[in-house]
């Protein structure tokens, strides 16, 4: 199976249970942090209608309503019922009253109303597949609005040496989606390109970026 070919949300059926732990293994207990960071980044503001695409078990959300508020509102849209069924859980549990959620492939979403943002958080996965739907979303986000991704990348320092053994053995051990081949890219040429200004971040020694811009016009 190719890559382009993948349904990446059948991979999770097999790790939903442990999609927290993952995550905050892989970034120390950070992830919090890590996703509010990146949305100051691109300017998310109060008030704000926010797209949160393949929101998994919804750990943006809390770092989103921090910024947006009771005035914003939240769209948490994902393709495996069992993640979003936690990220509705996890919005129960915090009384989060502003928040939509929507079971759904990405290319297939439709929405009668513009966002002004629209987050991509640890979930670019193939370049083709997602570059579609970068392409699909953008005509939903206001011509001002503002696209935000964050993802993991292998870092350019002598972290390298050190994150390439250990990630190969933790993708293994937990049954993560993605592996060390998909970390091998150029995130500023894959998801630059597809936006108007694009700026981007690296933090987390350099194993984050976070890369934000405005949509283009796609035909």
């Amino acid at each position: 199976m190719t890559a382009s070919q993948k349904n990446f949300a059948e991979e999770y059926y097999s790790s939903w249970s442990k999609y927290d732990f993952i995550v905050n293994l892989f970034q120390l207990g950070q992830d919090n942090m890590h996703r509010t960071k990146a949305l100051k980044l691109a300017a998310l503001k109060a008030g704000d209608t926010v797209l949160d695409l393949c929101c998994g078990s919804g750990l943006s959300l809390r770092a989103i309503e921090s910024i947006i508020g009771a005035e914003g509102k939240i769209i948490a849209i994902d393709a495996n019922e069992k993640m979003l069924e936690l990220a509705v859980q996890r919005a129960q549990k915090h009384g989060w009253k502003n928040i939509s959620f929507l079971h759904s492939d990405i290319e297939a979403i439709q929405l009668k109303e513009e966002a002004d943002f629209a987050l991509f958080a640890l979930c670019w996965y193939e370049r083709e597949l997602c570059t579609n739907w970068v392409k699909h979303i953008s005509k939903m986000i206001k011509l001002d609005g503002t696209l935000c991704f964050l993802d993991y990348k292998l870092p350019d320092n002598w972290l390298r040496y050190i994150t390439t053994p250990l990630i190969k053995v933790l993708v293994k051990w937990l049954g993560e989606a993605y592996g060390i081949e998909e970390l091998k890219w150029n995130p500023n040429e894959e998801i630059g390109t597809l936006l108007q200004n694009p700026k981007s971040f690296t933090y987390y020694l350099d194993c984050l970026i976070t890369i934000n811009g405005q949509p283009k016009k796609w035909d």
